[in-house]
């Protein structure tokens, strides 16, 4: 079990704070880099999932790697009067199929890399970093309107799949 000191010296610099990051999305379906990372309440970094079989060897079995699988990310923004990033998600899900056409585009047109960060609490440099390959927005959430909402901030929830995810810092 790790002493008194031992757990000072490893926080010395302090701890992570999940409240200090920065999303950094493609600028090409409107908003501007600026107030993407000021709307943006909410991201997950993501995990991974080794998966596997069971392969037996005579009596004895074992767990036996054979790729693995990763979560959508999710985004939740708050909505400022104009619906700015309601209808940024909006031109980049238009991207994806034309809802007029209904005919869907390539994959090499509408995939983007997006750029996660988690930043230091003191001086906002990145002390983690990961970039989501090939992501696409598949699901807008909707949005609840009512009486009994009075006083309440609209936020808008956005799901993002992946072809994968590397770490770049």
């Amino acid at each position: 079990m790790a002493s008194i000191e031992e757990l000072k010296g490893r926080f010395a610099q302090g701890v992570s704070r999940a409240d200090r990051f920065r999303v950094i999305l493609p600028t090409e379906f409107g908003g501007n880099a600026r107030s993407i990372d000021t709307l943006c309440r909410a991201v997950n970094i993501p995990g991974r999932q080794i998966v596997t079989n069971e392969r037996t060897i005579g009596m004895m079995s074992q767990k036996m790697p054979y790729g693995f699988l990763s979560e959508d990310v999710n985004l939740t923004f708050l909505l400022d009067q104009d619906y700015s990033m309601r209808r940024y998600f909006e031109n980049w899900q238009e991207q994806i199929i034309g809802f007029d056409t209904y005919e869907l585009k390539y994959k090499s047109e509408y995939a983007k890399t997006v750029v996660i960060q988690q930043l230091d609490h003191g001086d906002n440099s990145v002390v983690y970093a990961c970039k989501l390959l090939k992501a696409f927005p598949t699901t807008m959430q909707a949005i609840e309107l009512g009486d009994e909402n009075q006083n309440q901030l609209v936020q808008l929830s956005v799901q993002l799949s992946y072809t994968d995810w590397e770490r770049i810092r």
